[in-house]
């Protein structure tokens, strides 16, 4: 500013009431708010994950965002008892609408509660083959966006989650969760 244009932008401010101010302030945090909250709901993430007894499992993924997702951008992972062999990934294609759910499953996991909700049933050994000792990652090109476990940790029979473990569990993320997580011991 100049010397005269700072003097006019203190005169305006003078004027301004407490009650004005307030207002300009509650808009003004309003807008950074919500864009911080669209800014944290852009990606997709693993939204439910099943390791369940035999064949019975499957995984979730959500696109928290209000656009359609192309698919062919994104693959899973699966670290197969802390890597060290039968590493397994599997590159998802189709798209994904906004606010929409992708369920893989074991092709062998049970028809009526799992495969009938199925998007893509996968035959052994795939993705959907985990164990609770294994750990998942839902990548977009190779970054890892979410995971279920560590990298190249074998856990023995699972990681802990809460009262529970990732091993013979069902983990279904909070309504509060709006984007993956990548560091699983947070």
């Amino acid at each position: 500013f100049t010397r005269l244009g700072s003097y006019f932008v203190l005169l305006w401010l003078r004027k301004l009431t407490i009650k004005k101010m307030k207002k300009i302030y509650t808009l003004l945090v309003g807008l950074m708010l919500s864009f911080g909250a669209f800014a944290q709901c852009s990606d997709l993430f693993i939204s439910e994950y099943a390791e369940g007894s035999s064949s019975n499992k499957y995984l979730e993924i959500y696109n928290p965002s209000s656009s359609s997702v192309d698919l062919s951008d994104y693959s899973l992972f699966m670290i197969n008892n802390g890597g060290t062999a039968n590493n397994i990934g599997f590159d998802l294609s189709g798209t994904l609408g906004a606010h929409e759910l992708y369920v893989l499953a074991a092709n062998q996991a049970d028809p009526a509660s799992i495969l009938a909700k199925t998007d893509t049933a996968l035959s052994y050994n795939s993705v959907c083959h985990f164990n609770g000792d294994d750990a998942v990652m839902l990548l977009k090109g190779t970054d890892t966006i979410d995971i279920i476990g560590e990298r190249w940790v074998d856990p023995g029979s699972g990681w802990t989650v809460g009262t529970g473990n990732t091993k013979d569990f069902t983990l279904v993320r909070k309504a509060s969760v709006s984007q993956g997580q990548t560091d699983w011991s947070v």
